[in-house]
């Protein structure tokens, strides 16, 4: 007999098939409308993240160390990792707005349940729950980017959905900014930042649709050409296991090789998001107000190449060549600065550099993302959310090693120099020696994503006319106009 909780999520989906599920392909204004919706999900989502502003706030009043915070950032990033890996399958096997608008209503009752928190394991419960709720729909939504993006546009809507990503920390910065001087108190900005996220949901509630089945299924190369998915071995993930969904995708050697590879080139952003300020700070002498602007300068030309990026790979209809071009020239960029770390680099000159290296990332990483999204399409359709969930698995599965391994080598590296100086504690040298240490990871990191994008076989040609993986040979539509 079915349980009470059983009968309503049979009720819920439903619902959500009769009255949020497009039975015919979305065009024009309506399928981007559709995209947008998907951005402003990815942006509460993101919420997620909002440490930065609130942090100095949040130590004293909840009493709490740095120390603490990081282990336990580390600790709930590591753990979001797996939720994302539930997250895909559940979307590729019962749809994606239903586990999106779900989750999102969570995440918001958590934000407000954030006035609740008094101390630290308070702090712990509620915010480790809300990354663990946003991870679990990241596989969801992008999996809808792909469904409402042909092949045409695909790196554009992965562009867009990006710009999302890096909007919502860019929002958490300029809001509290603008709004401490008015309202001081943290609990203050939970609720202008909760009534934010509240505004961007109600229309992903009333106007965000999915795709039925039949269409997830289908591979489009235009709004008006598709083909449906054919396929003798690759059974449909949708309605298997998570463990199955899976064990389908990670058994291509080439998913690991293209994941792995990207996430150790945006060592890069990630050393700029966590660590920037410290960084210029320590190793160049900066002042902090000096060091926060040169860190939003990697993210304001990253936030602006990130849809210009995409539109110019859609516009070559090629993927890897792009992003191989870019990697090439982002590498050389990082050689120089650590070939000139010291004396160390003029505020403009860093600041430039920083502009330069925010650009290239963004540049590099969309077209990989098409890629990415097209190589698992090969596969199946069927895979896209468990796809997306594995490479936001790896993404937090190194986030959260990131920071204890770059503490241990900057930290170790700077007091061994002191100590070799007879110094009791390390001066700006011997932090500018430890943290160009940490700039020969991040160039390691670079090397290794260029050398899976040389083993990575095939996918030179256009997308529209590029090679499908060899267990898949149906007859390729011809593009629609």
């Amino acid at each position: 007999m079915a349980t009470a909780s059983q009968v309503e999520t049979g009720a819920l989906k439903r619902y959500f098939e009769a009255n949020r599920t497009l039975e015919t392909y979305p065009t024009g204004w309506y399928r981007w409308s559709m995209l947008l919706l998907a951005v402003f999900a990815t942006i509460v989502a993101f919420y997620e993240f909002g440490f930065s502003s609130m942090l100095p706030l949040w130590m004293p009043s909840l009493h709490f160390t740095l120390r603490q915070f990081s282990w336990f950032l580390t600790c709930a990033v590591f753990l979001s990792g797996f939720s994302a890996m539930v997250g895909g399958p559940l979307a590729d096997r019962h749809g994606r707005v239903i586990l999106i608008d779900v989750c999102l209503a969570i995440v918001i009752l958590l934000i407000f349940a954030n006035l609740l928190m008094t101390g630290f394991w308070s702090f712990v419960l509620i915010r480790g729950a809300m990354n663990l709720t946003a991870a679990l729909m990241w596989g969801a939504v992008g999996g809808l980017i792909r469904d409402m993006s042909p092949r045409v546009s695909r790196a554009a809507a992965f562009g867009l959905l990006t710009a999302g990503a890096v909007g919502c920390q860019w929002l958490w910065a300029f809001v509290p900014g603008l709004m401490l001087p008015i309202f001081p108190t943290w609990q203050a900005q939970m609720v202008i930042m909760g009534l934010l996220a509240v505004i961007l949901y109600i229309p992903v509630l009333l106007w965000l649709k999915d795709l039925s089945p039949s269409l997830r299924l289908m591979v489009r190369y235009s709004e008006s050409a598709g083909e449906a998915f054919e396929s003798g071995d690759m059974p449909r993930a949708a309605s298997g296991t998570a463990s199955a969904a899976f064990g389908q995708l990670l058994g291509r050697w080439e998913v690991w090789l293209m994941v792995v590879g990207v996430v150790a080139f945006i060592t890069v952003a990630i050393t700029v998001e966590t660590f920037g300020p410290l960084m210029f700070e320590q190793a160049f002498g900066y002042d902090h107000a000096t060091a926060d602007r040169l860190s939003a300068n990697f993210w304001l030309l990253n936030l602006i190449m990130l849809v210009p990026a995409g539109i110019f790979s859609d516009w070559l209809g090629v993927r890897k060549p792009i992003s191989l071009v870019v990697a090439f020239v982002t590498l050389a960029v990082l050689i120089w600065w650590t070939r000139n770390f010291y004396p160390p680099l003029s505020a403009g000159t860093l600041g430039w550099l920083m502009l330069i290296l925010g650009a290239l990332v963004a540049c590099a990483f969309i077209p990989w993302c098409a890629l990415y999204s097209e190589y698992v399409e090969d596969l199946s359709p069927a895979l896209q959310a468990t796809g997306w969930s594995f490479f936001q698995m790896i993404r937090r599965t190194w986030g959260a090693f990131f920071a204890p391994a770059l503490t241990a080598v900057t930290f170790h590296i700077a007091h061994s120099e002191a100590i070799a100086r007879q110094l009791t504690t390390p001066d700006p040298r011997a932090w500018n020696i430890a943290w160009a240490t940490w700039m020969d990871v991040i160039i390691a990191g670079t090397v290794l994503w260029v050398l899976s994008l040389f083993a990575l076989r095939g996918f030179w040609k256009p997308a529209a006319s590029s090679q499908a993986v060899p267990h898949r040979a149906p007859a390729r539509a011809t593009v629609g106009s």
